[in-house]
């Protein structure tokens, strides 16, 4: 093991072990493989405030991510044998169900299934003309290879190209491997950005958006009661109070605003990995493609209406 590498787990570990002597539960979130992902932050802070909602009775805990950076497959062996993880977010597929105990609150609302292209710009008037999901059908996908959304593209007919490495799939689109990647409508504004350097030529695809359910839910150990109804109690008390959506207007507005989904052709999906969805017309717990563009055209349409 690397001197850093070390170095960095002893520094966590001393952290920890000051915390638990001051009567401060730690709950363990896992890093990616990417140490600079910052797909991992908005969980933590959503896990830390369902800790902090229930902080009176179940006392004082704190989030921390692991110094080690892992993979999705290493992440859910941790949790699953109570190893250095505690709790992941994860999609809910048939397999990870049988494996770990979801807690049934979508942390981000279902925009994870709201998906919108990166894609080489030289094929922008190719996707611009893309009317149907048979018209899509002509086109591959890039995505990884444990991903939950590569059972949901293949299973509504689409051609999907794998990988096992995220960063390897930027390389693969930027050389013609595969032809688009679908991105959860939060991401591809900030993951191209710090890659603008090495890859000139991708950009966000402006006409077109998949939509299909996709929850994100926080993942505990089967038998991990304790943790799992903490979680839950604090979410549920989070979406009353209203702290859940100020961190989630905090973090998504404006990627929700700047993807446009009112001027896209949202192409709607099935999913067989998942079952039906808990409290589907809540408002205060899912946010679907069809809402966000029949207000965006309300907002383009009235008063408040902003140019980009």
């Amino acid at each position: 093991m690397p001197r850093c590498v070390r170095v960095l787990l002893l520094a966590a570990s001393l952290v920890i072990g000051v915390a638990a002597q001051a009567g401060e539960t730690i709950i363990r979130f896992p890093r990616g493989a990417n140490p600079t992902d910052f797909r991992y932050t908005y969980p933590v802070r959503i896990l830390q405030l369902a800790l902090d909602k229930t902080a009176e009775e179940d006392g004082p805990a704190r989030a921390v991510q692991v110094s080690e950076p892992m993979t999705n497959a290493r992440i859910q062996a941790e949790i699953e044998r109570g190893g250095l993880v505690d709790i992941a977010n994860y999609p809910p597929g048939r397999e990870l169900n049988q494996r770990l105990q979801a807690i049934p609150i979508c942390i981000r609302k279902g925009i994870l299934g709201i998906r919108i292209f990166i894609i080489d710009r030289k094929l922008a008037p190719r996707f611009a003309a893309v009317r149907t999901l048979d018209d899509l059908k002509a086109l591959n996908a890039g995505q990884l290879k444990d991903w939950l959304d590569t059972k949901v593209l293949r299973a509504n007919g689409l051609n999907v190209v794998t990988t096992e490495s995220y960063e390897d799939l930027f390389d693969m689109l930027a050389n013609g491997k595969f032809d688009y990647f679908p991105r959860g409508v939060h991401e591809p504004y900030r993951e191209i950005e710090p890659r603008a350097l090495r890859f000139p030529d991708l950009m966000v695809e402006e006409t077109l958006a998949l939509n299909y359910p996709l929850p994100d839910y926080f993942f505990v150990r089967k038998g991990n009661t304790a943790l799992a109804n903490r979680v839950q109690r604090g979410l549920e008390r989070a979406i009353a109070d209203g702290s859940f959506e100020a961190a989630f207007q905090k973090e998504f507005a404006e990627s929700l605003r700047h993807a446009k989904l009112a001027q896209r052709n949202v192409i709607y999906l099935t999913n067989p990995e998942v079952g039906p969805l808990p409290n589907p017309d809540d408002p205060k717990r899912w946010l679907q493609a069809n809402k966000v563009a029949d207000d965006g055209a309300k907002r383009s349409n009235g008063k408040s209406a902003r140019s980009d």
